[in-house]
């Protein structure tokens, strides 16, 4: 038997130097870090078993959700084991010898760029959506233009050999991103459950009947076991026009029973109910960064 250590392998979005990469490496140093062009790429990889686990980011405190992971969370059978929260610090980066005066467009992540838009507007700089923050850092460092910037990290920055043209540009300095750690295959629930110390969240989907008073019959079952949602959010079901998805997440775990007797009632209303974790929460860290 080869009893050779292997660490962990968990995929993200994005090439070396985005901050899915800084972030995960915050979240779990040991880990190996490997890289995806996209998120369906990076899903995909995780279905296949590629890597054990994918670090997503799936909201940040400014911009919203990450839509798309959302959707890939119910295109693919996996399941939520962690999640992260982590400050972002976005940097504006030239190239050697550019100065913010020259610099006419900024390349980023749409995400990046919304959260910088305060910023980018007061500067009256065009913009231009990229697939990746470091992507866009080391095609800037590519063509080698003065005119072109990038948002993205200090670290890309490093990586890329830029210059840092202005720090700190986020329009809100208490913004943050949330990451989930996630494996492949569907949650199991276990009626023993395990107990854990800290507090717990539970992440799921559900739709509802298309008639009067049924999504308000649905968060009934939550009230009347006192479990708190911290958020509801709406997508398209992509199954059927004009029908939606529900995401939402209660605090507690599933297998305490408030949790536990909330989603059973959810299920027999709902034509369609999905766990996708339960999961320790976690605490908001005061330095560092990461985005998408």
């Amino acid at each position: 038997m080869d009893d050779t250590y292997r660490p962990i392998r968990v995929g993200y979005q994005g090439i070396p130097g985005a901050y899915s990469e800084e972030a995960l490496v915050a979240f779990q140093e040991t880990a190996e870090p490997v890289s995806f062009r996209t998120l369906p790429d990076l899903f995909a990889a995780l279905t296949e078993g590629i890597v054990d686990r994918a670090f997503v980011p799936v909201e940040n405190s400014q911009a919203g959700s990450v839509v798309e992971a959302y959707d890939l969370m119910l295109d693919h059978k996996v399941t939520i084991l962690a999640e992260w929260i982590q400050p972002i610090d976005h940097y504006l980066l030239g190239v050697k010898g550019a100065s913010p005066a020259v610099v006419e467009r900024v390349f980023s992540h749409p995400q990046a760029l919304a959260q910088t838009a305060a910023f980018i507007r007061q500067a009256q700089l065009d913009t231009e959506p990229y697939y990746d923050t470091a992507g866009a850092a080391q095609m800037v460092a590519e063509r080698g233009d003065q005119r072109f910037a990038a948002v993205a990290s200090r670290l890309a920055g490093e990586r890329y050999g830029l210059s840092v043209l202005a720090e700190g540009i986020q329009t809100a300095k208490d913004n943050a991103t949330r990451f989930f750690l996630i494996s492949a295959g569907s949650y199991h629930f276990s009626p023993a459950g395990s107990p854990a110390s800290g507090e717990g969240k539970t992440s799921l989907a559900f739709s509802v009947a298309h008639r009067p008073g049924a999504l308000v019959r649905a968060l009934s079952c939550f009230a009347r076991e006192q479990v708190n949602l911290e958020r509801l959010e709406s997508r398209p079901s992509r199954r059927e026009p004009w029908q939606y998805m529900f995401f939402t997440d209660a605090c507690g775990y599933a297998y305490e029973p408030p949790v536990h007797n909330a989603i059973r009632e959810l299920t027999r209303l709902n034509p369609f109910v999905r766990v996708l974790g339960s999961y320790p929460a976690a605490g908001i860290r005061r330095s560092g960064a990461a985005a998408p």
